[in-house]
């Protein structure tokens, strides 16, 4: 089982920054999921809200500022106390890609809005996905964002964020290799055998309890996204181990 660091270690460090997802990275994490906007200049910003009072403690939205003053910000507004304001602005998408090269696989989500502006964000990523899209996967709840970029990168992975019980029609309309299920419905074990069948990959959020973890665990869910990072990694860890010893 895949484990992916939700917004970087959001219930362990200010979610979405670079420094969260340092620490991520430092407690073992290779596989992340992290949020995408546009900034007022189309910068392609790391931040779930498009307001920014919850996380940046400042009035406004994403839209009303350019990429170099969002990354200004304080983004540690939510979420545990982090002593450091270091790497703690909300950061392009290249920015926080360079900054950890450790990590293997993305999980991209696009949070989308009017249709020109979604359309404008599956540009701005697609151009970005452009030379070399390995590891990333282009996840949104909106089938049309995820359409849209099949058009311009017909061999992308991509995954639809669905809280339905069977979302199984959506997924083969959008061509998902990927289901971002809620984590109740990733229990269903009936799903989770008629996906797998369909080579679908099930990953399911946002997942930070030890028992909800064992019982995805024993239903072979491919991957958990989790704020606690430290908690789940040892404990999947130790599944695996006992598992093999069967």
């Amino acid at each position: 089982m895949i484990v992916y660091g939700h917004r970087g270690a959001q219930g362990e460090a200010p979610e979405n920054t670079i420094a969260g997802c340092k620490h991520a990275v430092a407690r073992g994490v290779r596989h992340l999921e992290i949020d995408l906007r546009l900034s007022k200049d189309l910068e392609l910003v790391v931040i779930h809200d498009d307001r920014l009072k919850r996380t940046a403690r400042v009035r406004g939205t994403v839209l009303d500022l350019t990429a170099k003053e969002l990354a200004k910000l304080d983004a540690r507004g939510s979420g545990p106390p982090w002593p450091s304001k270091k790497q703690t602005g909300i950061p392009t998408l290249h920015a926080l890609y360079q900054a950890v090269p450790e990590i293997e696989t993305w999980q991209l989500e696009l949070k989308g809005g009017r249709q020109s502006y979604n359309e404008n964000l599956v540009a701005a990523l697609a151009e970005w996905l452009a030379d070399d899209h390995e590891g990333c996967i282009v996840t949104s709840s909106e089938p049309s964002m995820i359409l849209a970029m099949k058009q311009i990168i017909p061999d992308l992975d991509t995954g639809l964020v669905s809280m339905y019980p069977d979302p199984t029609d959506t997924l083969k309309e959008c061509d998902c290799s990927h289901l971002i299920a809620a984590w109740a419905t990733a229990g269903n074990p009936w799903l989770v055998r008629s996906l797998h069948r369909q080579k679908i990959h099930i990953s399911a959020w946002t997942v930070n309890d030890a028992t909800a973890i064992k019982n995805l665990f024993r239903l072979k869910i491919d991957s958990i996204i989790t704020d606690y990072p430290s908690m789940a990694l040892p404990l999947v860890a130790a599944l695996e181990r006992k598992q093999q010893r069967k």
